[in-house]
């Protein structure tokens, strides 16, 4: 599979629904393309900033990781996990990528660090965790709101008794979803379904800036500028209730 070029991109976009689900899609990004690219957007200046705004999210709304066992799903490289382990948790991360997890494990030089090849549909963990985090995972993993509810349900199992769950996901219905083709109100029906308490949402990244950046290698300085703009006109005129690609989502499970 190839996933360089725009005009692979463009292709891979139009078929997301049946390309980004697959390990195949992954695999031949971490293995084509450099740096955080491997796992994200092919702009590395972007992903720089959204990387950064993504760390201010995890410290601000989970603000003690100190010893806490946390579940990274879709850890990809594990540039998240090993950020996760600066701030002194203990990080379980899982993929289905094998060269993501080659990655992540040639990267990571932590005992605090453990990986693993796995499909998130086979998760049976109980109650072993303090935290799930999520960034961009849930929403290309499920096709549909059965899957949904079968992938959360898990995260459920896993955490312990009165355990929290962060993600950071780019949930949508219509031209700007990923693969899960659902809007807010369904993705976090299908939540409090499945036993989570709806603690937090807010929106994050203002989707038209990331339209413009997200597909080429632009400078960062003009990825940073328009990035910025692009908050700030998400503030301004939407006051943070609309207009978001991600929105990030806290809850947690009964004590």
């Amino acid at each position: 599979m190839n996933v360089r070029s725009p005009l692979d991109m463009i292709k891979n976009r139009l078929n997301r629904d049946r390309v980004y689900c697959t390990p195949e899609y992954w695999d031949a990004k971490a293995t084509e393309l450099d740096g955080d690219a491997a796992s994200a957007w092919p702009n590395n200046n972007l992903n720089t900033l959204y990387y950064a705004r993504m760390a201010e999210a995890y410290t601000r709304l989970i603000p003690d990781f100190q010893g806490k066992k946390v579940l990274e799903i879709g850890c990809g490289t594990g540039r998240n996990t090993r950020f996760l382990l600066s701030l002194g948790a203990q990080v379980v991360g899982v993929d289905f990528s094998d060269k993501a997890i080659e990655f992540a494990r040639k990267r990571t030089e932590s005992d605090q660090a453990t990986f693993r090849k796995q499909s998130l549909f086979e998760l049976d963990d109980v109650h072993q965790y303090d935290l799930v985090v999520s960034s961009g995972t849930i929403t290309v993993a499920c096709r549909n709101s059965e899957e949904l509810a079968d992938l959360l349900a898990r995260l459920a199992k896993a955490l312990k008794p009165g355990g929290r769950i962060l993600l950071l996901e780019p949930i949508h219905k219509g031209f700007l979803h990923r693969v899960l083709n659902v809007d807010q109100q369904e993705f976090v029906s299908v939540m409090k379904r499945v036993g989570f308490r709806i603690d937090h949402v807010e929106h994050m990244h203002f989707w038209p800036a990331r339209l413009a950046l997200a597909f080429l290698p632009w400078p960062m300085a003009v990825t940073s500028p328009a990035y910025k703009a692009g908050e700030s006109l998400m503030e301004t005129l939407f006051r943070n209730h609309a207009g978001g690609d991600y929105r990030i989502i806290v809850a947690s499970t009964a004590p």
